[in-house]
C-alpha cells in the first residue's frame, strides 16, 4: 500500500487511463518495489547505476497491464513502448542514479531506462524508448 501524499508534495508522475488518473509523488514512487542496474545513458555517453520502478509494475498500478504504453515527457516528447518490450525487458522509470535524485541536466528527475544489453529490442527503437523528463504514462489506443 502506498503512503498518502503529504500536503504540498509535488506530483512527479501521472498514470492516466480511461478509468481515471493516479498521481504519484517522489515519496510514493520510492515506496514502490524497485529494480536496480548499471547501464550507459546513450545521450550523455555516461554510465550510471539506476534505481526505479519497473514499467510492468506501473502499468499494473495504472490498470493497463499488458497494453502498449504512451510515455509523455514534460518537454512535449511522447513515445509508445510496446507491451511485449516492457514485459520482456527490465525497463524502469528511474528516479535515482548513483544513489541520488537524477538532476535535470542528467535527464531527470524521472527517466525511462533500458539495460544496454537489451539485444532483443530493435536498434531503431532503443534510443526512442529512453524518455527523460517523464511525467505521464497511459495506455496506447
Amino acid at each position: 500500500m502506498l503512503p498518502a501524499a503529504k500536503p504540498g508534495e509535488r506530483v512527479m508522475l501521472t498514470l492516466e487511463s480511461p478509468g481515471g488518473r493516479f498521481k504519484l509523488t517522489r515519496a510514493q514512487l520510492l515506496a514502490l518495489p524497485t529494480m536496480r542496474y548499471t547501464t550507459e545513458q546513450p545521450q550523455l555517453h555516461r554510465t550510471f547505476t539506476y534505481e526505479g520502478v519497473p514499467l510492468r509494475d506501473l502499468a499494473r498500478l495504472g490498470g493497463f497491464a499488458g497494453k502498449d504504453l504512451r510515455v509523455y515527457a514534460s518537454n512535449g516528447f511522447m513515445t509508445i513502448i510496446r507491451a511485449s518490450d516492457y514485459l520482456n525487458t527490465p525497463m524502469m522509470l528511474a528516479h535515482t542514479a548513483g544513489g541520488k535524485t537524477i538532476p535535470v541536466l542528467e535527464k531527470g528527475p524521472l527517466t525511462i531506462v533500458i539495460p544496454s544489453n537489451a539485444t532483443q529490442l530493435p536498434a531503431r527503437l532503443y534510443s526512442r524508448y529512453w524518455v527523460w523528463y517523464a511525467v505521464k504514462i497511459s495506455p496506447a489506443p
